[in-house]
């Protein structure tokens, strides 16, 4: 049974050291590249360096800092710790790969709050009017992970 959580484990501490790096690693890339300047990459992907002081989608950026720091360092550290507690119970190697990818991206977002007292975010989604908030790659694998835990619920039997 301990090697079962042990592998579990590192597959949940493989899986979010891999998201963390990658996300920090393509945020210093943005903030070398992206200053003052936007790419297009496709129609519809650009590449433009903004920074976030609120939760997902800029939500509570105005709100007063008494509520809003909280709410910013709590919110990480509880998808930390509430991530590692089911990828142990579940033990499956794949949810564990994609607890560790939640977890990863909240650690990545709440270096940037910590350290810089916002996200940066950098990749932008839009065609016409069409429009999508820019994101990192923590938000990705956040989304990511989330998407596919909720399609494995809902085509998994029993």
């Amino acid at each position: 049974m301990e090697k079962s959580l042990r592998k579990h484990a590192l597959i949940y501490l493989s899986a979010l050291l891999l998201v963390l790096l990658t996300d920090l690693y393509t945020k210093h890339l943005a903030e070398s590249h992206l200053r003052d300047k936007d790419i297009s990459l496709l129609p519809f992907l650009h590449l433009v360096l903004v920074y976030n002081k609120g939760v997902a989608f800029g939500l509570f950026a105005n709100a007063p800092d008494f509520i809003r720091v909280p709410l910013l360092i709590l919110t990480p550290l509880l998808a930390l710790v509430f991530t590692f507690i089911y990828s142990m119970r579940v033990k499956d190697a794949t949810n564990s790969m994609l607890m560790g990818m939640v977890a990863g991206g909240a650690l990545g977002n709440l270096y940037d709050r910590l350290f810089l007292g916002q996200v940066r975010d950098f990749i932008y989604l839009s065609y016409g009017s069409l429009s999508w908030p820019a994101f990192n790659m923590a938000d990705a694998s956040i989304s990511i992970a989330i998407f596919i835990l909720l399609l494995r619920g809902f085509f998994q039997k029993g």
